[in-house]
């Protein structure tokens, strides 16, 4: 099973850390390499680290289209260049075990002689540098609230984590209305639109760096509201109003009044923010 590696970069420390463990990897990959458009002169280094590296393609994108673009790019690059490869979309802040690679295909191939069906595959994520499990691959989407649960549940709907996801070469693109936020839930409607199943394994893991630092950003809570929001036009627009109310009583019960103004500017908006320089 052939495969690439398609990876987004964007203003970061963190993607080197990524390519070395996938230079390492027991079973070999292509890596596609996305730079979203990058301000900071990251991507010199970037260039300087794969100039002797025959297995790493980089690409660059002319503006920053976010994470949905950003990865439409390398799958399109993929479809056209090697049309029967799967491609396993990763995040820059993830690293892996040497044989990640090896036990991910492994399954995969596992489940096209068990099944002969459509699937996506997703992979036990730990937190980065530790043995601490944050969630087994699939998320879980509550309908009435919009929050990400790792259980399934009463009116929840599951979704691959965006940050490690194996895809067959026939996969459909994602949707680049989203810039960022809530393209993976999107992207798990979708993929079941297709007929896929939506499954994971334990059998290998990552590790992913969490950010919570920006968590209350102005900027950044605009553009996850603008994607909930769209998401909930596209796909369940009956419980936008009840995720409105219970948001907007969550953080007036915590004080929160400044988010509970950006949940009201954002909630009649088509998602036509304007672009931050944010992504995954």
């Amino acid at each position: 099973m052939e495969i690439n590696v398609c990876i987004i970069h964007y203003n970061s420390q963190d993607t080197i850390v990524c390519l070395e463990s996938l230079m390492r990897q027991t079973c070999p990959c292509r890596v596609v390499l996305v730079d979203n458009h990058s301000t900071d002169g990251s991507i010199t280094h970037l260039e300087q680290y794969i100039a002797d590296k025959t297995n790493i393609v980089l690409l660059k994108a002319p503006v920053n289209g976010g994470f949905a673009a950003g990865n439409n790019l390398a799958l399109r690059w993929a479809k056209k260049n090697t049309p029967d490869s799967w491609n396993l979309l990763l995040n820059n802040d993830t690293y892996l075990p040497a044989d990640f690679i090896e036990k991910l295909t492994s399954v995969a191939k596992k489940n096209q002689i068990e099944t002969n069906s459509l699937f996506a595959l997703g992979a036990t994520e730990y937190k980065y540098g530790t043995e601490q499990k944050n969630h087994s691959g699939i998320h879980y989407i509550s309908l009435p609230t919009g929050l990400a649960m790792t259980q399934t549940g009463w009116l929840r709907k599951p979704y691959i984590c965006g940050a490690c996801l194996l895809l067959n070469p026939a996969a459909p693109l994602l949707n680049e209305t989203y810039f960022l936020y809530f393209e993976d839930a999107d992207y798990g409607e979708l993929l079941r639109q297709h007929g896929y199943q939506l499954l994971t394994t334990d059998e290998t893991h990552y590790y992913h760096k969490v950010g919570g630092s920006t968590r209350l950003n102005p900027d950044k809570l605009r553009i996850e509201y603008t994607s909930l929001w769209h998401f909930y036009d596209l796909h369940y627009p009956k419980w936008k109003p009840i995720v409105k109310l219970f948001r907007v009583i969550e953080n007036a019960f915590r004080g929160r009044w400044e988010v509970v103004k950006i949940i009201k500017d954002t909630y009649n908006h088509k998602n036509n923010e304007p672009k931050s320089s944010y992504t995954h």
